[in-house]
């Protein structure tokens, strides 16, 4: 039986303010199966919510993890905006009693997560591409059969390390980059897909998570294309 397509909320979804609060609570009532968050160090060394910056306004991850340990359904995706971070979340989550709930993106050190015996058994990774692939952007547009050669190369760091999931700008995902992962054992997270039709289109092309701004609408087409 085929594993349902999984809804991450993007930070700042439907309109809440990014890294917030109202963000994590308002994702916390919904049925998704995931919240997405960015997570830096502050300037005081405590880790916090924060895309480009973070001070001591920001909600510190402590206390949105908490948030989500009393949803025993719900997963947190950390996209880790500065290296070595790893194993305080993991340390931070595993505190909040999140054992398995945690996902990576982002900064992400495959090697680091695989050699360490906590984080492998505490957190999945979303392998972001782009972090193994150079000038991936300009050269999906200038290389013929690019896709493949990336699928190629990302396909290596996972079998290496034990991942199973890339994580890609939707704007980048083709079918045939879609199965080419597939066919190595390797799923696919889209970010971030917002539109009705795009969401249609990575519902039917199996893909193993959106994560989306618009994750109401993304549920709503998920449930019809369950019943079809």
């Amino acid at each position: 039986m085929e594993q349902m397509i999984k809804i991450t909320a993007h930070s700042g979804a439907e309109h809440t303010a990014d890294n917030s609060l109202d963000f994590v609570r308002y994702a916390l009532e919904l049925a998704v199966d995931a919240l997405e968050v960015d997570v830096r160090r502050r300037a005081d060394g405590v880790l916090a919510l924060g895309h480009d910056a973070a001070d001591g306004q920001s909600p510190t991850l402590e206390e949105v993890l908490g948030l989500v340990a009393a949803h025993p359904s719900m997963c947190i995706n950390c996209d880790l905006k500065m290296p070595g971070l790893e194993r305080e979340v993991a340390a931070l989550a595993q505190q909040a009693g999140l054992v398995g709930r945690l996902i990576f993106s982002g900064t992400v050190d495959a090697a680091v997560c695989a050699a360490d015996p906590l984080l492998h058994e505490q957190a999945e990774i979303y392998l972001n591409i782009e972090e193994y692939v150079p000038d991936l952007y300009v050269s999906y547009r200038n290389i013929p059969d690019f896709e493949l050669q990336a699928a190629a190369k990302i396909t290596a760091v996972c079998k290496q390390y034990g991942v199973r999931t890339v994580n890609i700008n939707h704007v980048l995902v083709t079918r045939r980059l879609v199965q080419t992962l597939a066919q190595e054992g390797v799923g696919l997270s889209a970010w971030t897909v917002n539109e009705a039709s795009e969401l249609r289109w990575f519902l039917a092309n199996g893909v193993r998570n959106i994560t989306t701004r618009e994750p109401s609408l993304a549920l709503a087409l998920r449930g019809e294309a369950i019943q079809v």
